[in-house]
């Protein structure tokens, strides 16, 4: 709904000082019969008239152009087109600059520009490149500033062809300023059921008055959507779009949950977002929920009722060229949250939230970072919990200042380091649940390396690192200090030969890491996180005391020219000081043709632990792996697509994943009894349609609370929740509608509806 007056203002407008015989120089006119009346400064054009200036053609069986008053009047089966719209009418009367009025009026906005100028009827206009809007009516009239106003509106932004459109809206009367809105009086939205058979428009919903943002972003109603998260059972809910100038908008999004297992009643959204500048945005949402369901206390935890709230939100920013912002809030008002709101199963299982904030500067090799931490515990928190603090607190990182030194050449050496400081503790405690005192540490390591080549086939790199800490205590404590160092070395070579276009690589590497125990004030709690040598606790830098280890590999992969389609390692870790061996793993990819899979696994093939990880809850053949990962996917062209995957957890879990910056691994184990979950999608492609499927199963036997249960024994592969979702595009590329569906092993059933249309703001 471009301003038509603009359109024909740019085509007709001709200088004031055109010649009295002819008209303007930047105008071509064709016609059966051009005539000029030089006291009248009228052209009359006759017998099929043709207009055209730059790519704006007007047609018309005659037309009259009054230079003196800037007043046109064309009619008989008007056409006006350029590259971006077409516009036909039995009659228009325009004057430059001015208002305009046209009857029988019916207009296609195109979503690209496309060659117009030779369409000589409304029917080859509107089959000439995609149309985002086409509008029609009775009587179209526009001022000056390009308001419009038409009667007997009929609008659509599907384009179907010659057939009838998926959907249109009918209305008395539409007023609308382009780019911005328009106002329908009266308007009745009319859908065609072709799914039912049904190849008309039919008569679906009859509204007094309607709002259409026709911008990028204009305040309005937005439409109704239909869900149901978490356990509030179906959510209705109709959402406001506000605009904030042109760097912000919010979201107000009134719903009601009509009752699930533990929620009901009024939830009010707001979410606000802004980008005030290139390489900065950000939103922040709040969520308010009167839950008017008395929940009673279970073995999942409190009961909730009354007034809630969460709040979260993130911001992410471009300082400087090298200076990068990013902060991140979640915030609940009570420790059941995630379990009521959260629509997957793994989200609802969540027992903490983290809110955290990070600035980082790069200046040449060093890179400083300043931030902070917050943890906010949802699982087991007991009475008195409130939005910012639960009773069971943790030791906060607030704040947090480091300097990292990146590898830099010293000679012959190559030089890197850490310093830092940081404070650890709860909001209001002097120490937190696991005992661990209020604290401030200061920290720094340095290593040194010696990177050489050997006969240009064997990659040798021996280092030296140094690391430390100091912690002032809150809690009257003496200040402590400790100390550690370490010495290691890396070696690898590579074989390889070349087949066509295929390059067979073997990679043989060893590393050999030695580490001192700590010298100094040994911290006898947990660490306070990774940069730490505590005597309890598995984050820790490194095990306790001192450590000799070994790490050998071969890895052997084909390169293609742009491609690796196999690549596999195969590797053992030795405990020297010990006398033991540590975990074998192997690592695999493959990618050939539609298939892609990878994997590794770690496990224990030869000795067990110096102390035995803890016994599972219930024996599994995945005990045979401390770690197990996997995805695979299968593309199946135009049809769709298989995809799984596994993440499994042995008992006592893998030494890897607890090790510390400073040991290769770590065979202490862990207090993990053995956990696992796997999934399996696929996708299908039907025409317009795509139906997604997900299950999310058990990865191994285990005991588990679940469904408001006791503990209860579940075996491998048990299905804990299904997903699916079905979208469907339609042919005419002017909506979305969206499916899906959720349903848990507990009975919940979960899901909603979503219609997305094609953006009007395509209409300029």
């Amino acid at each position: 709904m471009t301003p038509l007056v603009l359109l024909l203002a740019g085509l007709l407008a001709a200088p004031p000082d055109a010649p009295a015989d002819a008209p303007a120089s930047d105008v071509s006119v064709e016609a059966g019969s051009v005539t000029y009346a030089p006291d009248a400064e009228r052209y009359r054009l006759l017998g099929g008239a043709r207009l055209r200036r730059g790519d704006a053609v007007l047609r018309a069986g005659e037309a009259t152009y009054d230079a003196a008053t800037g007043e046109i009047v064309a009619e008989g089966g008007v056409l006006l087109t350029d590259p971006t719209r077409a516009v036909a009418a039995e009659r228009i009367r325009a004057v430059l600059g001015g208002a305009f009025e046209a009857e029988r009026v019916r207009a296609f906005i195109k979503a690209e520009p496309a060659e117009l100028s030779a369409a000589a009827t409304p029917e080859a206009a509107r089959a000439t490149g995609r149309n985002a809007l086409s509008l029609s009516g009775d009587r179209l009239a526009g001022d000056a500033s390009g308001r419009l106003r038409l009667l007997g509106a009929r609008l659509t932004l599907c384009d179907c062809g010659g057939g009838p459109p998926s959907w249109e809206v009918r209305a008395r009367e539409a007023d609308v300023v382009p780019g911005e809105r328009a106002i329908l009086t009266r308007p009745v939205v009319y859908v065609t059921p072709r799914l039912l058979g049904v190849n008309r428009l039919v008569p679906v919903l009859w509204l007094p008055w309607l709002y259409v943002p026709l911008g990028e972003r204009q305040t309005g109603l937005l439409l109704p959507e239909l869900g149901s998260p978490g356990a509030t059972g179906p959510v209705v809910a109709l959402p406001l779009f506000v605009t904030l100038g042109r760097s912000a908008d919010l979201t107000f999004t009134p719903q009601w949950a009509f009752g699930g297992d533990r929620v009901r009643g009024p939830i009010a959204g707001l979410e606000l977002r802004w980008a005030p500048a290139a390489d900065a945005a950000g939103r922040v949402e709040l969520t308010a929920v009167n839950d008017l369901r008395d929940e009673p206390d279970d073995a999942n935890g409190p009961g909730i009722s009354g007034g809630r709230l969460f709040l979260e939100g993130s911001h992410a920013q471009r300082l400087g060229p090298a200076t990068h912002l990013a902060a991140r809030l979640a915030l609940a008002s009570d420790p059941q949250w995630a379990r009521d709101f959260s629509p997957g199963e793994l989200a609802r299982a969540a027992e903490y939230q983290r809110s955290s904030l990070l600035v980082s500067r790069r200046r040449d090799a060093v890179v400083l970072e300043g931030g902070a931490a917050w943890l906010q515990r949802l699982a087991g928190a007991e009475a008195g919990y409130d939005l910012v603090v639960a009773d069971r607190d943790d030791a906060h990182r607030i704040p947090g200042l480091s300097a990292v030194l990146l590898p830099r050449s010293l000679g012959p050496l190559a030089v890197e380091g850490r310093a830092g400081v940081a404070r650890f503790a709860p909001l209001s405690a002097d120490a937190d649940a696991s005992g661990r005192p209020a604290a401030t540490r200061a920290d720094g390591r340095l290593e040194l390396s010696l990177p050489l080549v050997v006969g240009n086939a064997l990659s040798l790199r021996p280092y030296v690192r140094g690391a430390g800490a100091t912690y002032a205590f809150d809690d009257g404590a003496s200040p402590a200090a400790a100390g550690w160092g370490l010495a290691g070395v890396a070696l690898s070579t590579e074989l390889s030969r070349r087949y066509g276009a295929l390059r067979h690589a073997i990679t043989p590497r060893l590393e050999w890491r030695a580490g001192s125990s700590t010298m100094g004030d040994t911290l006898t709690g947990p660490a306070y996180d990774g940069f730490d040598r505590a005597a309890l606790g598995l984050l820790s830098a490194a095990p306790p005391g001192s450590f000799h280890q070994l790490r050998l590999a071969v890895e052997t992969r084909l390169a293609g020219p742009a491609a690796t389609p196999l690549r596999l390692e195969v590797g053992q870790d030795l405990d020297l000081r010990a006398g033991r061996a540590g975990e074998t793993f192997v690592a695999a990819a493959v990618a050939a043709g539609p298939l892609a899979a990878d994997g590794v696994a770690r496990f224990l093939a030869f000795d067990g632990r110096e102390t035995p990880a803890p016994a599972p809850s219930v024996a599994s053949e995945l005990d045979r792996f401390t770690e197990l990962r996997a995805r695979v996917a299968l593309a199946l062209g135009r049809y769709g697509a298989l995809r799984g995957g596994i993440l499994a957890v042995g008992p006592g879990a893998s030494s890897d994943l607890v090790a510390g910056p400073d040991a290769l691994f770590d065979l202490r184990p862990a207090d993990v009894r053995g956990v696992g979950a796997a999934t399996l999608g696929a996708r299908a492609v039907l025409g317009p349609a795509t139906l997604d499927y997900e299950a999310l199963l058990a990865g191994r036997a285990q005991v588990v609370e679940r469904c408001g249960d006791p503990a209860r024994p579940i075996g491998a592969g048990h299905v804990l929740q299904h997903t699916s979702t079905l979208a469907w595009d339609s042919p005419c590329r002017c909506f979305r509608v969206a499916l899906s569906a959720r349903l848990n092993d507990c009975g919940e059933f979960g899901g909603g509806a979503t219609v997305e249309l094609s953006r009007p703001a395509a209409v300029r």
